[in-house]
C-alpha cells in the first residue's frame, strides 16, 4: 500500500520507528492518499474537500488525480504543486516551491501510453523552486537542481541545472 511505503520512506534514516509520526508532511501525504482514493471512486466533490484541506493547512497543492506511488518524501513542503496527470514510478523526494505539471497542450508516449505531464522515476530528487513542465520523463536517480526549469526528458543518473542543462553524475 502506498501509505505504508510513504511511512517507510520517512522512517528509512530515523533510528526510531515513531519518529516519522512527527514529520508533518507525512500527514499531508495521508490526506492526499485519501483524496486520491475518493477520486478513483469517482467521488470528486469529496476528494476536492481533502485536496482543499492540504491547500489550507499545508500550502501544498497535490491534485487528487496525480498517480504517485508510495515512498514520496516531502521536505519543507510549502508551495509544492503537483498536477493531475503527474505520475511517479517509485519513491522520490520533493522540496519546497517545486512544481510538477503543465503541458501547454503537448503529449508524448512512454511505454506505449500517452502522457501529458511529468513522469518521475525511482530515486529522483526535485529541488527547491524547480519546475518540471510538460510531458517529460525524469530518469531514475536524477537530481533536478534548485531553481531549475525542465521541459525535456532527462536520462537516469543525471543532474539537471538551469534551463534543461544536463550534467552526468
Amino acid at each position: 500500500m502506498s501509505l505504508i511505503d510513504d511511512y517507510k520512506a520517512y522512517a528509512k534514516h530515523d533510528e526510531s520507528s515513531l519518529k516519522p509520526f512527527f514529520k508533518i508532511h507525512l500527514y499531508c501525504l495521508m490526506i492526499f492518499r485519501i483524496s486520491h482514493l475518493l477520486y478513483k471512486w469517482h467521488l470528486t466533490p469529496l476528494s476536492k474537500i481533502f485536496w482543499f484541506i492540504n491547500r489550507i493547512f499545508f500550502s501544498i497543492d497535490i491534485d487528487p488525480g496525480a498517480r504517485l506511488k508510495g515512498g514520496v518524501v516531502i521536505l519543507h513542503g510549502t508551495g509544492i504543486v503537483i498536477g493531475r496527470y503527474v505520475m511517479s514510478k517509485g519513491d522520490f523526494k520533493i522540496y519546497q516551491g517545486a512544481t510538477l505539471g503543465g503541458n501547454q497542450g503537448k503529449e508524448s508516449v512512454y511505454d506505449g501510453e500517452k502522457f501529458s505531464q511529468p513522469i518521475i522515476m525511482n530515486g529522483s530528487i526535485i529541488g527547491i523552486n524547480s519546475a518540471v513542465l510538460g510531458p517529460v520523463v525524469i530518469g531514475e536517480n536524477t537530481i533536478v537542481g534548485t531553481n531549475t526549469v525542465v521541459t525535456k526528458s532527462v536520462p537516469e543518473n543525471s543532474i539537471v541545472v538551469g534551463i534543461n542543462k544536463i550534467l552526468k553524475k
